[in-house]
């Protein structure tokens, strides 16, 4: 009974310890294209994969905001790397934002070279690989204007922001949250993304 005990007092406090629960930012470097992000999230990556583990779950959808070589990003993405099935809804306050694969950026894609067609047919092409790549992303994001407007929104109504993906007539998640509090602010400012 005792050993048994100390186990799960031990268990409870490495839990304690390692999983994610607070806001930080985390700095990336791509070794290929030498792209510097600075991504303000949960935890780390060990600790939210952690995390996972001990409730269960094969994936996990979690907000986050970044830099990304100068170009600030706001949105939701699955870990581990899994395509989002449709779109996604962050409820803020009162007001309900829309993140659609059209908003969402690339930045690796395969290569897709058009068959042989004259201009107007490779450019349509393109185009459709493109929507193509993005439906297959591990993401949802605005970037620029929009991603600053919902970050801007999100600092301001404070509390607790709900977000959730979307399919046709149907949610195709659950309900996730999160909670803007000082350590929020503090990694938004670390990476450069509010002053």
């Amino acid at each position: 009974m005792k050993k048994t005990t100390l186990a799960l007092l031990s268990i409870t406090a490495l839990t304690g310890c390692v999983t994610p629960s607070q806001w930080q930012a985390n700095h990336y470097n791509d070794e290929f294209t030498n792209q510097n992000t600075c991504r303000v999230e949960i935890g780390g990556a060990k600790q939210r994969e952690f995390g996972r583990a001990l409730s269960g779950t094969y994936y996990s959808y979690n907000f986050y905001a970044e830099d990304h070589d100068s170009e600030i990003r706001a949105g939701v993405r699955s870990e581990p790397a899994i395509p989002i099935n449709g779109d996604v809804q962050i409820k803020v306050g009162d007001k309900l934002y829309t993140l659609t694969a059209a908003d969402t950026p690339l930045d690796t894609k395969p290569s897709t070279p058009a068959p042989k067609g004259d201009e107007e047919f490779n450019k349509s092409y393109n185009a459709a690989m493109d929507s193509i790549q993005k439906y297959a992303s591990p993401y949802r994001a605005y970037t620029g204007k929009k991603a600053r407007s919902l970050l801007d929104d999100i600092i301001k109504t404070g509390g607790e922001v709900k977000f959730r993906s979307i399919g046709v007539n149907a949610a195709t998640s659950g309900t996730g949250s999160f909670t803007i509090d000082e350590h929020f602010i503090t990694a938004l400012k670390e990476c450069g993304i509010i002053e």
